[in-house]
């Protein structure tokens, strides 16, 4: 009768630990819900920026310290994002970002990476419009039970071609 027992025993503890340390997997319908719950997020970001309310948009992302955003080749915090739209967003006139595709992966239940190809229209203040193509990628996390983006890139295509574009110069007339 011990015996019995504790095989019992022994094979409830098995089946407990295997099912306890099983990862659940999410199914195809949990990741497009998931997704689409993070990509509400992201696109009210860019809303907000075709809308020039660019310190709007930052309002979604995270002000942790583990937070990080990179643009020009320099990584960023909140705090300094906010500084530089600040500096730069009075002198956009337009801006137009429309995001040719969604590209997603689902990290966790809470966590989802994007890449986005956007086509852009850009017009500063004395400067001729600019059409460019970039590319967005970003870490979306559920934190405290809101999504915020925690990291963020911009890569341009034909950078040089960009930085021209958007630089004023100086003509001097005779």
């Amino acid at each position: 009768m011990n015996r019995i027992l504790m095989y019992t025993f022994f094979t409830g503890i098995l089946i407990f630990n295997q099912s306890c340390s099983r990862k659940s997997e999410l199914t195809e319908t949990d990741k497009r819900t998931i997704i689409n719950s993070a990509k509400a997020t992201v696109q009210k970001v860019f809303d907000a920026s075709n809308n020039l309310k660019f310190l709007e948009g930052l309002n979604y992302y995270s002000g942790d310290a583990d937070a990080y955003y990179t643009n020009n080749g320099t990584i960023l915090t909140l705090d300094d994002l906010k500084k530089s739209y600040s500096e730069i967003g009075s002198s956009v006139e337009v801006l137009k970002n429309v995001i040719k595709s969604w590209k997603a992966s689902v990290l966790s239940e809470n966590t989802v990476a994007f890449t986005l190809p956007i086509h852009l229209k850009i017009k500063l203040a004395g400067i001729p419009e600019y059409n460019g193509q970039l590319v967005w990628s970003g870490i979306v996390q559920k934190r405290s039970n809101q999504w915020r983006i925690v990291q963020s890139h911009e890569s341009w295509l034909n950078c040089v071609e960009v930085m021209a574009a958007l630089t004023p110069t100086n003509k001097k007339e005779n």
